[in-house]
């Protein structure tokens, strides 16, 4: 089940994810939901209540930080000291992000998430979320170039899902770029259907990887790993939440494609639930 609230009428259904049906080329299909049968609907209780506690002493860490690095003075002597917190700053920061991926992951795998719906552009979408990648990419010497058409292209979409689906597939495109290299961002129409691809020049994915991208276990049990397999899983279960899908092309030594389709308009609505409020 999937929830889903609209801005304009607040029209709402419940939510409908799961674990992601892929073909061996790794593309992910949209539709029905695979919940088995003894799968209970709802976020993970002990997962939620995790994230839930988190926040506040994080935020309590980080506002401390703020507070300390903007009464400490910027001279040579005070270097160190801003140096440090700078470096506790981000700390929060990249763990912020991990709990609200847990806290995504725990609403996409207990099939609980709740879309909130909107006619929005998505040429901006796209837009902002490549200038908010541009951060990271300029660390590691990379462009982000962005092709968007001229006139506005909207969509019927939860439009903080979506930028967070898009923002993980960035910051892999990103990660994986050399040195030097660019990312590109490009958005397309057709009459029913927005497509996002991002492509990347890093080292490509064997077959092994494109078969088991979206699975967190084996993603661990990597030795050289490079984080918990979280981002894609998360993609994919926002995309499907829009009854959407996700396409990789990719092979060793190639430049990898992934391509989010998303209807234009509003999912469709089986089942009528309470709005959250």
């Amino acid at each position: 089940m999937r929830t889903m609230t609209t801005a304009q009428e607040g029209s709402s259904e419940g939510p409908r994810s799961g674990e992601p049906e892929r073909s061996p080329d790794g593309t992910l299909a949209g539709g029905a939901s695979s919940r088995g049968p003894g799968k209970p609907r709802g976020r993970d209780p002990l997962l939620a209540a995790i994230c839930h506690d988190l926040r506040a002493p994080l935020a309590a860490v980080t506002m401390g930080a703020n507070f300390v690095l903007q009464t400490t003075p910027e001279d040579e002597s005070s270097g160190r000291s801003r140096r440090v917190l700078q470096a506790i700053l981000r700390s929060c920061k990249q763990m912020e992000r991990l709990v609200r991926d847990f806290g995504d992951l725990s609403e996409i795998e207990s099939d609980a998430v709740e879309l909130r719906l909107g006619v929005h552009d998505a040429n901006e979408i796209v837009a902002v979320s490549a200038e908010t990648a541009r951060t990271n990419a300029m660390a590691r010497n990379v462009e982000v170039s962005v092709t968007i058409p001229e006139k506005p292209v909207p969509i019927h979409c939860d439009r903080e899902r979506i930028s967070r689906a898009l923002a993980h597939v960035l910051d892999n495109a990103v990660k994986f770029s050399p040195e030097g290299g660019t990312v590109s961002v490009v958005l397309e129409e057709t009459s029913d259907e927005v497509h996002i691809s991002v492509t990347d020049r890093g080292p490509g994915l064997s077959a092994e990887t494109l078969a088991n991208l979206y699975d967190r276990s084996w993603h661990s049990k990597r030795a050289d790993r490079t984080g918990a397999g979280l981002g894609l899983a998360i993609v994919c279960g926002f995309v499907r939440a829009h009854d959407g899908t996700v396409e990789v092309e990719s092979k060793p030594g190639s430049p990898t494609k992934f391509t989010l389709k998303l209807p234009k308009e509003a999912p469709s609505i089986t089942e009528a639930v309470k709005p959250p409020h």
